[in-house]
C-alpha cells in the first residue's frame, strides 16, 4: 500500500495546480470533491439517505441537486455536520480502495480541501499545505470560479485561517509566484517525500 500525502488549502491558495504538478512526475493523484460527486450520481444508499435528511425535493431525475445541497448545507452547521457523516466514510473509502490499485507507488496524492475542517488529517501519512497571500488568493479565486470578491470572502470565512494550518501541516508550499516556481517547488518536495517512510498515526 503506497503512503498517502493529502493535499490541502484555502480558497485560491492553487492546490490544485500543485496536484496537477504531481501528476506530472507521474505520482497518482485522487481528488476527494470528484469522489463524492461520483458517489452522489452512483449510489443509490446515499442518494437514499440524503433524500431522508434533506427532503425529497433535493432530488431531481434520480440526481441529487449539488447546487441546492450546497446552498442548504452552507450555512447549516448541523445539516452540514450530517452530510459529512454521511459522505466521508464513503470517501475515504473510496480513497483507501483506489489507492491500492497503486501498489508500486512509493505514494498516492490526494487533494482534500477541508482536510482540517473536516478532522480527517490522521488519515494520511503526511500534509501538504499550499497557501498563498489573501490579495492573490481571492483574485485567483475570483477568476477561476467566476464569483465576486466578497462572494470569495465569504467562502474563507467557513475555513479554519491557513497560519492554524500551517502549524498542523507538516510541508508547506508558499505559491505567491508563477506557476514555473510552484512546479520547482513540487519538484523539490516530491524528491523529499519520495525519501520518507509512512508514518500515519
Amino acid at each position: 500500500m503506497p503512503m498517502g500525502v493529502a493535499v490541502t488549502g484555502n480558497i485560491g491558495s492553487g492546490k490544485s495546480t500543485a496536484v496537477k504538478f504531481f501528476a506530472e512526475l507521474g505520482v497518482p493523484t485522487l481528488d476527494t470533491d470528484r469522489i463524492g460527486h461520483e458517489l452522489l450520481e452512483s449510489d443509490a444508499r446515499i442518494r437514499a439517505a440524503i433524500a431522508k435528511i434533506f427532503g425529497g425535493g433535493i432530488v431531481k431525475e434520480d440526481q441529487i441537486d449539488r447546487r441546492k445541497l450546497g446552498e442548504l448545507v452552507f450555512n447549516n452547521e448541523e445539516k452540514r455536520v450530517k452530510l459529512e457523516s454521511l459522505l466521508h466514510p464513503a470517501i475515504m473509502a473510496t480513497v483507501s480502495e483506489r489507492a491500492s490499485e497503486f501498489a508500486d507507488k512509493k505514494y498516492v496524492i490526494v487533494e482534500v480541501p477541508l482536510l482540517y475542517e473536516a478532522e480527517l488529517a490522521d488519515k494520511f501519512d503526511y500534509v501538504i499545505l499550499v497557501k498563498a497571500d489573501e490579495k492573490e488568493a481571492v483574485a485567483r479565486a475570483s477568476v477561476k470560479l467566476g464569483i465576486e470578491r466578497e462572494e470569495v470572502l465569504r467562502r474563507l470565512d467557513t475555513q479554519i485561517h491557513q497560519s492554524e494550518k500551517e502549524k498542523l501541516a507538516d510541508f508547506v508550499i508558499a505559491n505567491n509566484g508563477s506557476q514555473e516556481d510552484l512546479r520547482a517547488k513540487v519538484v523539490l518536495l516530491h524528491s523529499v517525500i519520495s525519501s520518507l517512510k509512512p508514518d500515519r498515526d
